[in-house]
């Protein structure tokens, strides 16, 4: 490997690279790496700078390299409801907030509006907290505003009971229980009544200029607002639906069987080994400082012979990306452990992170001071984003040939006025885990394209769902659809409405509000202890899958310090690092 093409410091070796506390600090500082569908519109003609040379067109428009990076529950009104005005755009234009009035009521009644967060920066980016419902009976009452028995209304002391909040047969959801499932989800993770401020925060969403990278993107390229979910409910199951089209029937990330059923099931075909089977090049790529990739452990039955040869950490991405070697499907997972940039609502205090002292003498150097909140995900935006516009190889990828893909795999419990429509089931073997049919998708989250091809301002109301991207691969490359949920969705080259490309040097270069202090509030001292600080959902899932997988009926870590036990433990040298 040319060591001027590394992301890193020209004095670090490979083998000093892959050290574990090395890759801490690299991941915490980032990425290892320093309008309707089917319109067709010409690009003006714009001179270009003289530093940069235009890239040669495609001979027809479209792409031949698909990226696509996946964030962590949050809906599409949570973070792009704000996205135009109603002056901008009419409902017909763009579905979200400011184009009609969205409410839901209180416990005494009162309508309590969707609203844009607001208080102190730091309390805004990591809004919501506490961290809403996304279970499926949490998801239930969201869209029904039902509670089936009542007792469900106090999971602390009664548990969660059958029928898990299912809705009456052919009840249409409403979307007006969040405030309802917020107060439930309160009651059980702070053990009190929340005050009406409290629970307010579950209609409240951010403002285009609180995230500025994605929102950027998603009014220069193609906004989906009916992209939704594959699944109403959590992580799991809708990760899996993504790359399997399937979830092997459960609606849980985990149960009575902890992470076994994840690890022990079927060995189900995703689109990797489709790909992989026709000779067409993936990789998955993943943040360094937690060793591992969620999702080779989530489809380890099918993926697991892959995971020295397709998975790559984040810092051979910025390098595949600027020598055109990036493969004909990229997935990127963003950092889920230790200071998370996976945009997941942060589980207690606030936090800014220095240096992680896990108080037992072991120190985990930060490079850059970070927070664990949404802005560390909009400057992971910003660095995938980046790392395509300047690619610019005259052989094999680069900015002209390349369509970033930009999602999130769930709604998380945060907000969406839109109902979720029906679905066609993955298979016909009837109801699943909590009695599903899989006949309805989850609710609505962010999806934006970018690409050469895609016209500014474009907003696509196509209905999509998680099986479009294995579709859009499956008709790319001739492969067989995984299942009847993928063969009926929707490609992606509805974002193709150009006929003339736009050149890179012509694409906006939005700058994240990722940043080091904040006005309202004294950072943390160096220093302090994060042995006990809890883990995300997410964080607890990876490593215990993990354990699941090599460490059978140990309990799954909820703090940093037994995910950093985990991960030294059972970690290291799974998942392939860099090319040599």
């Amino acid at each position: 490997m040319d060591d001027a093409s590394s992301p890193e410091s020209p004095s670090q070796s490979p083998g000093s690279r892959r050290d574990f506390l090395r890759r801490m600090g690299i991941g915490a500082a980032g990425l290892a790496i320093g309008g309707s569908a089917g319109a067709a519109i010409s690009a003006a003609a714009t001179a270009h700078p003289p530093e940069y040379a235009p890239l040669a067109r495609r001979t027809s428009p479209g792409f031949d390299h698909v990226v696509v990076v996946m964030f962590e529950n949050r809906s599409f009104d949570n973070m792009l409801g704000w996205l135009y005005t109603a002056e901008e755009k009419t409902k017909a234009e763009f579905d979200g907030l400011a184009q009609g009035h969205y409410s839901n009521p209180a416990p005494d009644g009162t309508a309590i509006p969707a609203h844009v967060y607001s208080g102190a920066t730091d309390k805004i980016m990591q809004s919501p907290h506490p961290d809403p419902g996304e279970h499926f009976p949490h998801v239930n009452t969201q869209l029904f505003n039902v509670l089936d028995p009542l007792t469900n209304a106090n999971l602390v002391e009664n548990g969660l009971q059958a029928p898990y909040n299912t809705p009456p047969e052919g009840m249409t959801p409403t979307n007006s229980g969040f405030v309802t499932d917020f107060i439930v989800n309160f009651r059980q993770s702070q053990r009190r009544e929340p005050t009406p401020e409290e629970y307010r925060v579950a209609m409240g969403g951010f403002s285009p200029k609180m995230m500025p990278v994605l929102s950027t993107l998603a009014r220069e390229f193609a906004v989906y607002d009916a992209w939704h979910a594959a699944v109403p409910s959590q992580t799991f199951c809708n990760r899996l639906f993504f790359h399997a089209s399937t979830s092997h029937g459960y609606v849980t990330n985990h149960g009575g069987d902890s992470y076994y059923k994840w690890i022990n099931g079927p060995a189900a075909p995703t689109i990797f080994n489709r790909l992989e089977d026709a000779g067409i090049p993936w990789r998955i790529y993943y943040d360094g400082s937690q060793l591992t990739s969620l999702t080779g452990l989530l489809h380890a039955p099918s993926l697991q012979k892959y995971w020295k040869t397709n998975f790559r950490e984040m810092g051979q991405f910025a390098m595949d990306a600027a020598n055109g070697n990036l493969p004909a499907y990229s997935f990127i997972e963003p950092r889920m452990v230790f200071n998370h940039n996976d945009m997941h609502p942060p589980w207690g205090d606030s936090v800014r992170e220095t240096d992680l002292d896990l108080g037992d003498g072991t120190v985990l150097p930060i490079y850059n001071s970070a927070l664990s909140d949404v802005r560390a995900g909009d400057q992971l935006v910003q660095d995938v984003y980046d790392a395509i516009r300047l690619s610019s190889s005259p052989k094999g990828s680069n900015a002209m040939n390349t369509a970033l893909v930009i999602t999130f795999d769930e709604h998380g419990g945060t907000y969406d006025h839109v109902p979720p429509p029906a679905a066609t089931p993955p298979d016909h073997s009837g109801p699943g885990e909590m009695g599903f049919a899989f006949d309805r998708l989850g609710l609505r989250v962010p999806a934006i394209v970018v690409s050469a091809y895609t016209a500014k301002n474009t907003v696509i109301h196509d209905q999509m769902h998680h099986g479009s991207v294995i579709n859009t691969l499956c008709r790319l490359h001739g492969l067989r659809p995984l299942t009847a949920r993928d063969e009926s969705a929707n490609p992606i080259f509805n974002a193709v409405n150009l006929t003339e490309p736009r050149q890179p040097y012509t694409w906006p270069t939005p700058t994240s509000n990722f940043m080091d202090s904040n006005p309202e509030e004294t950072p943390m001292k160096a220093g302090r202890k994060h042995k006990r600080r809890p883990l995300t959902a997410p964080a607890q899932g990876l490593t215990g899958l993990l354990l699941a997988r090599f460490n059978p009926g140990s309990s799954v870590p909820t703090t940093y310090g037994e995910a950093y036990e985990a991960l030294i433990g059972y970690g290291k040298g799974l998942f392939g690092v860099y090319d040599d």
